[in-house]
């Protein structure tokens, strides 16, 4: 920010790097030392002039680091960030640690701050990318008798995995299953690396007694 000049007695002239009318902004002085003079000249027409030090220090080298994307279904983990002591923000961010549940799918930018111990801050982002997990659909199958022929299993999307009692090969078997409800699950992991299940039951009819 421009920082303010106060030469007295007021009415004279400020000249040197970065001086803008009674105004020192450092950004444009740059860094290291700087002599600002101010002139003035009374109504005598008597001039004179001082001089005033001024150090521009730099700002800290700040360092984010970068991070893999992930599932939402991710463990939390650690944030880097160099030099070490400063704060973290953005979505999913508590401390310096990343909740990937807690931020949901998407692309989101993370923030860190630090203040170096002139008090001068710097700040760097990064970007994490968060997928979100497979939609599956089991479908539904049943009832069936206990005598039944093998159905064959439908998970969607299609590439995944049947378990479960009676289950074999993507087909469920009656027969092997025995009588009762039957749980199900269809287990698929797509391209990202994210995996998700779903179930459903199926029953399996007794056949009658007869005499």
């Amino acid at each position: 920010a421009a920082l303010p000049l106060n030469g007295t007695p007021a009415g004279g002239t400020w000249s040197g790097a970065g001086v803008a009318g009674n105004t020192f902004v450092p950004s444009v002085a740059g860094t290291g030392p700087h002599t600002l003079t101010y002139a003035y000249t009374d109504a005598n027409n008597c001039a004179a002039s001082c001089t005033a030090s001024i150090s521009v220090a730099g700002l800290p080298v700040v360092n984010c680091g970068s991070y893999a994307a992930r599932c939402v279904s991710a463990a939390p983990f650690t944030l880097g960030g160099a030099p070490a002591g400063g704060t973290w923000s953005g979505a999913g961010v508590t401390g310096n640690t990343f909740d990937p549940a807690a931020a949901g799918a998407g692309n989101h930018v993370l923030t860190y701050s630090y203040t170096n111990a002139n008090g001068c801050t710097n700040t760097c982002s990064t970007n994490i990318t968060i997928y979100d997990l497979p939609v599956l659909g089991c479908g539904t199958y049943g009832p069936v008798c206990a005598d039944g022929a093998a159905i064959n299993l439908a998970g969607a999307p299609a590439g995944g995995n049947w378990s479960g009692t009676g289950v074999n090969a993507g087909a469920f078997s009656p027969t092997v299953a025995g009588a009762g409800t039957h749980a199900v699950t269809y287990a698929y992991t797509d391209v990202h690396g994210c995996a998700n299940t779903c179930s459903t039951n199926i029953t399996v009819n007794p056949l009658p007694a007869v005499n």
